[in-house]
């Protein structure tokens, strides 16, 4: 027995001298290769460590020397200047540190994890089935971390927010449960309107008189009608409205003088909404004729039903600037009027080409005049025998708008219009019940439910609560919880709704309804089924729990829901950064560019991630595919002959420049500043979200490179300047080659093999089609080549994003792993800890990337024990 006890002890100081052994080994290390940079005293970048005993308890200290640990793996630290270790020494660390990190980095993350607000309106709607439920714009933005906007350390719950969850809470409780204010009554307001208060977006509108807003345009768009700019109404009900107009005629007119008597019609809208609805899409209230004879101002009064927060609008039906049928464009026969009846016309329309940049519709006008009077026309241009291919519309700096423009302001200037001089209205008389009245009280019906005629008030609330509250917290309420809600809804108020009401809103700012996940350790059933749900639809889930045998088949239904698209939209607008296109606008001398064509590219985006997931398509796929989705929109920037403004799905070759998260024009964009690229930026952008080999931040004293758009110095010349310091090499030998290899994709996305040069010409210097650069004036010339080849760090060489996306294909597992880490930060909300990213190790070990797909790592996320850990 003697003996045993001593072979133990023996055992034990043996193990504890080992250890300690090893401390001091590694200790040495560290000592050696890491504190001349990163010592407490003279810290170089964000790592500080010290040659003390590591406090493995502390999450940051082991935060840290995860840091350490992946730097040493990837051979990025020591860098290459710095004495560097034997292979011995650093696998000899690197298993001392991963077992440290095995025993200290568990799996999951400890952190109360907050709903976003995507997560907040959606778990709302569903709650209280108000499809239309949105908080304000003055609600707080959620922060970022780890990127994205639904990981536990940006969701802070300050005192801003809590008071605005409590206003909200208020505001929800009111629509389900309204308080008791009697019957509604009528409370009749007289508006009266003058001219200078009616407004339209088409052309002048009142600029001519004070006295009278004119209208021109007969345009189907309801930005072309006369809406009042103060007023809307205030209750559903019969409003009376008057009118005072007269029709606008001139001996100076082209058009000829109506003898007929012109339409005057009366719309409603939503005001602030429907503004480039046609008239087919409003309700229709009146509609009046306007003797074209009468030369005092003629009066019209009629009742119209008005329902809360909608403005009336006047509309003249019939004049000579119309649209054909039910769309928004203004008709080719009133556009090719001008055209085919005055050549002098259509050749100082071609030669001005819709003036200069930022022109006003009536300097337009006044300088086609001077071009008609002059002798600089060229009246044999042979574009003068037939009309324009293209007329464009909207926005689009083409004939469309260049004719309406003229026309409007001629209109106004001489007639025909119409002048309307005053109008008022009074009401309401009487109170109707709207739409939105009406979805209010089946919202009540339902959440209250049917309630027997013999049930008391105290039975009646457990009931509606027992059935509220465990929707509302996701999971099961104990019996405890259950009956203090209904004692404080039965004490808190005479009146039943009142006291339910009190409960709602307790219930909305409770942690079990703000908060997930709230139990350390392993998620139970309905902690799981919320995750999951969470995690593909951005919505709560739709049922309590999920057993845990048929979780893939729930996961399978989930990607299959109608409500997947939020986790598309969510997922790609974070991950590929298309949510930050909105903030972005390219430079005009780069192209013309509008909202359509920006969500085109998003678009593209989101059919591609989807038609990944439908498929189950290889993920390869990601990087090298046969096929996207285009519309005439992106023509543009792919130099595509797409037909439509409708998605299509389009195939071409594998192994080419387009095609793929790494040729998306909406990834360019997001990844440069809408003027010049940044291969940087684009650099670290591939390193974090492609690589999975994020950076460090540069240290506060280094400058960033400023591009230089007069072609003195090319983007290589710059990086290689920038790169010289020493303490830049080590990050930006990883960095500007990848960055380099997209250099040939301009801000938006599209293919160029020379920089734009912002300056005048030099006589003999090369000035950029239109068609390529969208300048009014000479000023863009074809600058410096672009070379974008580079050698990565392990010798691979690059010459474009080719060679980049051959070799991401040959080494899928850096891709596959990157992927894999960033869905389970999604999915999980907390950033992975060591035990984690053993976890993405092992998924990506099972996954063949060339067989298998995106569906296939979600199921292999779902089943893993870091998804089922808090």
């Amino acid at each position: 027995m003697i003996r045993c006890w001593i072979l133990l002890v023996g055992l034990f100081l043996g193990a504890t001298l080992s250890v300690e052994a090893q401390t001091k080994a590694h200790n040495a290390f560290v000592q050696k290769y890491c504190l001349d940079c990163h010592s407490e005293s003279d810290p170089d970048g964000d790592i500080v460590l010290s040659g003390s005993p590591i406090d493995w308890q502390s999450p940051e200290s082991v935060v840290t020397w995860e840091t350490v640990h992946h730097m040493l793996d990837t051979q990025e630290m020591p860098p290459g200047d710095e004495p560097q270790p034997t292979a011995e020494e650093r696998q000899s660390m690197l298993e001392w540190l991963g077992t440290q990190l095995t025993e200290h980095g568990k799996i999951g993350g400890n952190m109360p994890r907050r709903l976003n607000r995507e997560e907040y309106e959606n778990t709302i709607r569903d709650l209280f089935h108000n499809p239309d439920f949105a908080v304000s714009n003055a609600f707080p933005a959620d922060d970022s971390a780890h990127g994205f906007d639904n990981v536990s350390q940006g969701l802070v719950l300050s005192p801003p927010l809590l008071a605005q969850y409590l206003e909200l809470a208020t505001q929800i409780a009111d629509d389900i449960l309204p308080p008791d204010t009697g019957p509604a009554v009528a409370k009749p307001q007289e508006y009266a309107i003058a001219a200078d208060e009616i407004t339209e977006d088409t052309g002048a509108g009142a600029a001519f008189a004070n006295d009278r807003f004119r209208l021109a345009s007969s345009l189907n768009m309801a930005n072309a009608a006369a809406w009042p700019a103060r007023f809307e109404a205030a209750q559903s009900g019969v409003y009376r409205l008057s009118i005072t107009a007269t029709p606008f005629q001139t001996d100076k007119m082209y058009y000829q003088k109506r003898e007929a008597p012109l339409q005057l019609e009366v719309y409603a809208r939503r005001n602030a909404e429907q503004v480039y609805d046609t008239f087919e899409q409003l309700r229709s209230l009146a509609r009046f004729e306007v003797d074209p004879e009468q030369e005092i101002p003629q009066s019209f009064t009629c009742e119209v039903t008005l329902f809360k927060n909608e403005i009336f609008g006047l509309r003249w039906a019939d004049g000579p600037a119309y649209s054909d049928g039910p769309v928004r464009v203004y008709s080719k026969t009133f556009l090719a009027d001008r055209l085919t009846k005055n050549r002098r016309f259509y050749a100082a329309m071609l030669k001005l080409e819709g003036g200069r940049r930022g022109i006003a519709q009536s300097e337009y006008y006044e300088e086609m005049n001077a071009l008609m009077a002059g002798d600089d026309l060229d009246l044999k241009d042979p574009r003068l025998d037939t009309l324009p291919e293209v007329w464009g519309g909207g926005l689009s700096d083409a004939p469309h708008n260049w004719i309406k423009a003229y026309v409007l302001e001629e209109m106004h200037r001489h007639g025909p219009a119409f002048d309307v001089l005053s109008a008022s209205i009074r009401g309401p008389m009487s109170l109707v019940e709207d739409d939105e009245s009406r979805a209010r009280q089946a919202r009540t019906a339902r959440f209250l439910g049917y309630r027997p005629q013999a049930m008391t008030d105290h039975e009646y609330t457990e009931t509606v609560l027992r059935r509220f509250l465990p929707k509302a917290f996701r999971r099961p309420v104990d019996e405890a919880t259950l009956q203090e809600y209904v004692n404080l809804a039965i004490q808190g108020s005479e009146r039943l709704e009142d006291g339910l009401h009190l409960a709602v809103r307790r219930a909305l700012v409770s942690p079990l309804f703000l908060y997930r996940s709230l139990r350390p350790g392993l998620l139970d059933a309905p902690d799981l089924t919320s995750r999951l749900s969470y995690f593909l639809t951005s919505a709560p889930p739709e049922t309590s729990e999920v057993p845990a045998e048929t979780l893939e088949q729930e996961t399978k239904r989930l990607l299959e829901s109608e409500r997947s698209v939020n986790f598309v939209r969510s997922f790609t607008g974070q991950w590929l950064g298309t949510r930050m296109l909105k903030d972005i606008m390219p430079d005009p001398r780069l192209l013309r560019f509008y909202d359509p064509d920006r969500r085109a590219m998003i678009a593209e985006t989101e059919l591609f991630f989807t038609e990944m997931l439908r498929e189950n398509h290889p993920l390869k796929d990601f990087i090298d595919p046969d096929f996207s989705y285009r519309s005439s929109n992106l023509n543009k920037i792919y130099g595509d002959d797409v037909q439509g403004h409708e998605m299509q799905r389009v195939t071409f070759e594998r192994g080419g420049k387009h095609g793929g998260v790494l040729g998306m024009a909406s990834v360019m964009m997001a990844t440069a500043n809408g003027v010049d690229t940044q291969p940087i930026l684009r650099g670290v952008w591939l390193l974090e979200n492609i690589l999975g080999s994020p950076t460090p931040p540069p240290p506060g004293d280094i400058p960033a490179i400023a591009p230089d758009t007069s072609g003195a110095r090319s983007m290589r010349e710059q990086l290689n300047a920038h790169r010289a310091d020493a303490s830049c090499a080590s990050c930006h030998n990883r960095i500007d080659p990848l960055g380099m290899a997209l250099e040939n994709f301009d801000p938006v996305g599209r293919w160029r093999d020379h920089y734009p040069v912002y300056t005048k010409p030099a006589d003999g210097a090369e000035v950029l089609k239109e068609e390529f650069y969208a300048n009014k004036e000479a000023g863009t010339r074809r600058g410096p080549a672009i070379d974008a080849s580079g050698q990565l760090p392990d010798g691979t060489r690059l010459e474009s994003v080719i060679d980049l996306k051959r070799y991401l294909v040959e080494n899928m597992d850096l891709f596959t792993k990157c992927l894999t880490e960033k869905l389970l930060v999604y999915a999980t909300g907390r950033p992975l800890s060591f035990g984690d990213r053993r976890v993405v190790e092992q998924i990506v070990h099972q996954l063949d990337p060339d067989h298998h797909g995106l569906r296939d790592l979600i199921f292999a996320i779902v089943k893993s024990e870091s998804f089922r850990t808090k």
